[in-house]
């Protein structure tokens, strides 16, 4: 028995769906899977070149840090060694880094002079600061702290003298091209010389051991005083004890 051929398209498609396979995506769900799968691997590359670039960048900023401590280590030494010493003024350099290598990468370094203020500026702020303080709480009182700030006044100088001569804030900056950009990177650091505390006025150190040196000559000349004492209890007759301020009475007639 034979089957009739079909007579209308939709019993053509019928026949070809059936007989020539099953039924697959259609052309939409085919673009939107692309679209999808696009986005996800820009995301992914993009993610990726970020993580590329800072790698990079963190690469950079080891290699420049170590390139600005160098170069302050070597200027420290060049201060000391080989010019005047600090002295009393700021002072800079300027160059590359040709000899290390890196000559696309310049350094300005500055080695600065500290300059404490004077006491009477710290006062006028502290002043300022304990009016203010007082005003808003309504009860002005001095506490240790103020007492303490006080008599700073008295070995101000020489701590500012120390400070200014002992110690030099110095920081190195260092800038290099990554790419299209201009990057710098900075270094800040504090020099400290001890021998120049060795420099320093004495105040009233000498004056002081003259002094400790005449007081103990005083004490020495009471400690003869007291022999004169122990002379005077030996030189008795042995009728009647003889007594001396700060020891025992002698016992008449011991065993």
């Amino acid at each position: 028995m034979t089957t009739p051929a079909p007579t209308s398209a939709s019993a053509r498609i019928a026949v070809l769906a059936g007989g020539y396979g099953k039924p697959g995506f259609t052309l939409l769900e085919v673009l939107v899977a692309v679209a999808i799968l696009s986005i996800s691997l820009t995301s992914l590359l993009t993610s990726q070149m970020n993580a590329l670039r800072a790698t990079r960048y963190a690469q950079s900023i080891t290699s420049m840090a170590f390139l600005a401590e160098s170069k302050l280590i070597d200027i420290e030494y060049q201060i000391k060694e080989e010019e005047d010493g600090w002295g009393e003024n700021d002072k800079e350099y300027e160059g590359d880094f040709s000899e290390e290598g890196w000559p696309d990468v310049r350094y300005h370094c500055v080695a600065d002079m500290i300059e404490m203020p004077e006491y009477s500026a710290l006062q006028r702020a502290a002043d300022a600061s304990d009016a203010a303080e007082a005003q808003e709480s309504g009860i002005d009182t001095q506490d240790v702290g103020e007492q303490a700030f006080d008599s700073l006044a008295m070995v101000w100088p020489i701590i500012k003298e120390a400070i200014e001569r002992a110690i030099r804030k110095a920081h190195c900056t260092v800038y290099w091209t990554d790419g299209n950009l201009e990057r710098e990177f900075r270094v800040d650091t504090f020099w400290t010389d001890p021998s120049a505390l060795t420099q320093l006025p004495s105040l009233g150190g000498e004056e002081g051991e003259e002094g400790d040196t005449d007081e103990d000559d005083d004490g020495g000349g009471g400690g003869d005083g007291g022999g004169g004492g122990d002379e005077g209890r030996g030189g008795g007759d042995g009728s009647k004890p003889q007594l001396n301020r700060g020891s025992p009475p002698a016992r008449p007639g011991g065993r």
